[in-house]
């Protein structure tokens, strides 16, 4: 087992805490977005006719986001403030209306902040710090609460989505594989399709709370409705395209565990090549297929969709942790991103009639160091990719892996996170 997959696995011995009188006297407002502050049409020199074409862009060292218009290849803002290293960005759920009201991004940084962003003036609205090493968060489906999960302190931290109000935290402690009492890391928050309530995944406890923000006594209480036990180390995860099983990885088994949401239970168990990274997802609907990238093997799996069971691992170039899809390429994207050969320049696209890698894109050529996270604009038709070192964005023609623009002057991209995301779980 390698040095960075056996830290991951082992149980920090204790956790710090932070109260929620600490959490709500971090909150900052630099804009009131309630009494008319904020620009009612788009102020970006020119109107982006649909938000979902809005890629917002984590910048790793200077904690900032920056805003693309996917449509002309152009970055319109940038929101400082956010917190050192951004790591999740969610959005509004009725940003798709393209109405002022849903036109907002959330951001967790692993400093711990979770901020508010404006995406029509591109500005900072609120910000709050709720622990240290800040790793998921999510938007429910009313767009009421923002739910935030933490390795440090171990807890996850419901907000009021207007104010940034933190309205609970709930430690999260279980009971793990091996029948041990552990405080535990939070590694996954998702909102569940038609269910109002968060999935929260406790990585060292293996386990997986249902919290629910759908109680009709309006006391705001979340409470944990469910506590199904799942298996060790888990990881990150995504929904199946049927909305009701969710994968999990497991990085101590190395397997995708499917969780059925309806029956709170898991219901089969996906052998990956190696420790699995399945989000942010690669998935053909077409063919049946889901695609996990898995970290620190030079290999995906390739799983059906219906039957929960591998189909290939295929050989790759590198140690990845990106995949990514869209209806419309007959392409799977893929990063190299933990490389071990110092080749993380290099990204692949996977033939899925053949499963094998159909070529692969040296990106040296256009600025050195690493490059990851291939996200597909919303027709399907350019692929982005973040050169981290070199500070900037590659735009590349899905279907043949042409480059088809270059984005300069960012600093230390990372994820990129484009406004179709506001459907998803």
């Amino acid at each position: 087992m390698s040095q960075q997959l056996a830290a991951s696995t082992v149980r920090p011995p204790s956790f710090g805490d932070r109260s929620l009188e600490e959490i709500a006297e971090s909150r900052e407002r630099p804009v009131d977005d309630a009494n008319g502050a904020l620009p009612a049409t788009p102020r970006h020199g020119h109107d982006l006719a649909d938000l979902r074409d809005l890629l917002a862009v984590a910048e790793r060292r200077p904690g900032a986001v920056s805003l693309v218009d996917t449509v002309r290849h152009e970055r319109i803002a940038r929101v400082e403030g956010v917190g050192r290293a951004p790591h999740s960005i969610a959005f509004h759920r009725s940003l798709p209306e393209n109405t002022r009201e849903g036109a907002y991004a959330y951001v967790q940084s692993r400093q711990g902040w979770v901020s508010k962003i404006d995406l029509y003036g591109g500005r900072l609205v609120a910000r709050a710090r709720g622990g240290t090493s800040g790793r998921s968060i999510a938007v429910s489906a009313d767009s009421r609460y923002v739910c935030a999960g933490y390795y440090n302190p171990n807890h996850v931290v419901v907000f009021d989505a207007d104010t940034l109000e933190p309205l609970t935290r709930i430690r999260t402690h279980g009971i793990d594989p091996e029948g041990e009492s552990v405080p535990s890391r939070v590694c996954t928050v998702l909102d569940v399709p038609g269910q109002r309530c968060f999935l929260v995944a406790l990585k060292d406890a293996g386990r997986v709370w249902f919290v629910d923000y759908g109680t009709d006594d309006g006391s705001d209480s979340f409470p944990v409705v469910d506590d199904v036990p799942v298996g060790p180390v888990l990881h990150d995860a995504l929904f199946a395209p049927d909305g009701r099983h969710c994968v999990l990885a497991s990085q101590g088994e190395e397997c995708l565990f499917v969780l059925d949401t309806e029956r709170r239970e898991v219901v089969d168990r996906i052998p990956t090549a190696g420790p699995p990274h399945p989000s942010p997802g690669a998935i053909d609907r077409d063919r049946g297929l889901g695609f996990a990238a898995t970290v620190m093997t030079d290999a995906v799996t390739a799983w059906d969709l219906e039957r929960f069971e591998p189909v290939a691992d295929i050989e790759v170039p590198g140690d990845g942790m990106f995949l990514n899809s869209h209806p419309d390429c007959d392409a799977v994207w893929g990063d190299v991103i933990f490389d071990s050969g110092d080749r993380n320049d290099l990204l692949y696209r996977i033939d899925p009639d053949t499963l094998e890698v159909a070529d692969v894109i040296d990106t040296s050529k256009w600025g050195e160091g690493r490059s990851l996270h291939p996200e597909f604009t919303r027709d399907g038709d350019s692929v982005y990719v973040s050169l981290w070192d070199a500070g900037k964005l590659l735009v590349f023609d899905a279907q043949s892996g042409d480059l088809r623009a270059e984005i300069d002057g960012l600093e230390t991209p990372t994820g990129s996170f484009l406004g179709t995301r506001a459907t998803d779980p």
